[in-house]
C-alpha cells in the first residue's frame, strides 16, 4: 500500500494496527501521527507538549509505578502559556515528519536538551554543558566493539 500522505510503501500486515493503517490510507508512521494528534485534541491541557520539534506526553506521577518515562527523571516544563509542570513520568513519542510537524507547533521549553555522543543522542541538563564521563565512556566503548 502506498501511503496518501508521504507516499511511503509499506505491507500493512506487517504491523498490528494493519486495520487502521488501510482505513487511513496511510503508512505506520503517518498514522501514528494522526493518531498522536486526534489524541492530542482530547489530552487535559499542560499533559502532552513540544519542544524543539520533539512530542512528549506526561503522566501522572506515580513513585511505585514499575515504568516511570526517562526511568523517573525529573523535568521542569515550561510551558508558552507561563504555566509550569514538574514531573517524573514524562514520555517521548519523537519528531513528527515533515508533513505532520506544522501540526504540531512547539510549546514548551525543558530544562535538559539533546547532545549527540558519538551515534546517539542522550538527554542531559541544560545548566551541565559537559558531556557526562560515563556517556563518553560508553560511547568509546560501542566504538570499539
Amino acid at each position: 500500500m502506498k501511503c496518501k500522505i508521504c507516499g511511503r510503501e509499506e505491507i500493512p500486515s506487517d504491523y498490528t494496527n494493519e486495520k487502521e493503517m488501510k482505513d487511513h490510507q496511510m503508512c505506520f508512521h503517518c498514522n501514528f501521527w494522526r493518531e498522536m494528534f486526534e489524541k492530542d485534541k482530547k489530552r487535559l491541557p499542560h499533559t502532552w507538549c513540544m519542544i524543539d520539534g520533539t512530542h512528549y506526553v506526561i503522566e501522572p506521577d506515580e513513585p511505585n509505578a514499575a515504568f516511570q518515562g526517562f526511568g523517573g527523571d525529573e523535568f521542569h516544563i515550561y510551558f508558552k502559556d507561563g504555566y509550569e509542570v514538574i514531573t517524573h513520568n514524562l514520555w517521548c513519542q519523537g519528531e513528527p515528519n515533515e508533513y505532520w510537524r506544522p501540526q504540531f507547533p512547539d510549546n514548551a521549553d525543558f530544562d535538559w536538551q539533546w547532545k549527540k555522543i558519538g551515534k546517539n543522542n542522550y538527554l542531559i541538563p541544560k545548566e551541565n554543558e559537559e558531556i557526562p564521563d560515563k556517556l563518553i565512556a560508553q560511547e568509546e566503548t560501542n566504538i570499539s566493539m
